[in-house]
């Protein structure tokens, strides 16, 4: 692999040479013209002295130019040998770390920032896939733990078949719950991977909302909530992944339901967007903190640590992960607006263009 700093050295020193002899060609030129002039007959021993000289000029200017250049190169390229010792010794436990190169040019600080951008790009990547994988393991642990014990307390002694089948359906319901995580996460992890492909059709949105809020009717009830509903003109059908659109809007009202005091209110518009439709749901609820507001949409973000799994914007898990998510399938995105005491408001975006 040739050196950078050598190939341009020896590239300034050739291009010095070129010039050199052009000019001492012409000198030479001009001088044989001269002396033709001024002396009849030129002895030859004049004329090799002076192509001696010149050919002393060119040699002595090409080695000077190769060593002025050979410094000037070693300096230019010294910022490069610094990025690249610093570089290799990042690795996967130390992406804290930041190139520090003294580069005093506008294009080598530049490079600087814009690896030290992509480090900490990486390092908040890893942050967050260490942090999901240990969120994972204790989601997957919980169901996992109680399952294995209904089954070993079932196991310990013989027992009516009502017996089993009530550890039966207890079972199944902890596999439903794991089923469930999984595919939700799986759904992310191919969102953010760009490998999920929408199936868009023309989809009644007004539907959507009165199937979910259908769905939770029993809860509504029981909680005495009052959910209101609102759809403005021109949202009523879209063009959506029914599917996906259906399990962001149950995971929004369903998140809205949950974190509503008992007499409290949720409401919900579908309106037109400026990207299409335009879901927005807001509950009376406690409220989020500001600090909290930026990492809603994450998975298995916790509030607060010290409150339990249902009583923090929704519980630690994926529903708020998957809504972002499928928001930036349909090319939207996901907002959030809270304060304490004042309840919450979640902004829908989906890039669509309205069936007609």
């Amino acid at each position: 692999m040739r050196s950078l700093r050598r190939s341009l050295a020896i590239r300034f020193a050739a291009t010095m040479a070129a010039g050199l002899l052009v000019a001492t060609a012409a000198f030479y030129w001009a001088a044989s013209r001269a002396l033709e002039q001024a002396v009849p007959a030129p002895s030859a021993a004049l004329e090799a002295d002076l192509l001696l000289a010149l050919g002393a000029v060119v040699v002595c200017g090409t080695a000077a130019t190769l060593m002025g250049a050979w410094h000037f190169t070693s300096s230019a390229v010294r910022p490069v040998a610094e990025i690249t010792a610093q570089a290799t010794h990042i690795e996967a436990g130390t992406l804290d770390q930041r190139i520090v190169a003294h580069a005093d040019t506008e294009e080598y600080e530049g490079l600087v920032a814009v690896l030290n951008r992509m480090l900490e790009r990486l390092e908040t990547g890893f942050a967050a896939q260490r942090r999901l994988t240990a969120d994972m393991s204790h989601e997957l642990r919980t169901p996992l733990t109680a399952l294995r014990g209904e089954i070993e307390v079932a196991l310990r002694a013989d027992r009516s078949p009502r017996d089993y089948q009530i550890v039966l359906r207890s079972a199944l319901e902890e596999i439903d719950q794991l089923t469930t995580l999984s595919e939700d996460l799986l759904l992310i992890t191919r969102a953010d991977a760009h490998v999920l492909t929408l199936h868009r059709e023309s989809t009644d949105v007004t539907a959507l909302v009165e199937g979910a809020v259908e769905r939770l009717r029993t809860r509504v009830t029981r909680r005495d909530l009052t959910l209101n509903r609102a759809f403005r003109a021109g949202a009523e059908r879209a063009s959506l992944d029914p599917e996906l659109a259906a399990r962001l809007v149950d995971h929004l009202l369903e998140n809205a339901v949950s974190q509503t005091p008992e007499g409290g209110t949720v409401a919900v518009t579908v309106e037109p967007g400026g990207l299409g439709v335009r879901l927005i749901v807001e509950n009376s609820g406690p409220g989020i903190d500001a600090a909290d507001l930026p990492h809603l949409f994450e998975p298995f973000y916790r509030c607060d640590p010290a409150r339990t799994r249902d009583d923090c914007c929704g519980g630690p898990g994926l529903g708020l992960a998957m809504v972002s998510a499928i928001a930036r399938l349909h090319g939207g995105a996901a907002r959030a607006t809270s304060a304490p005491g004042r309840g919450t408001r979640f902004e829908i975006d989906l890039a669509v263009s309205p069936v007609n």
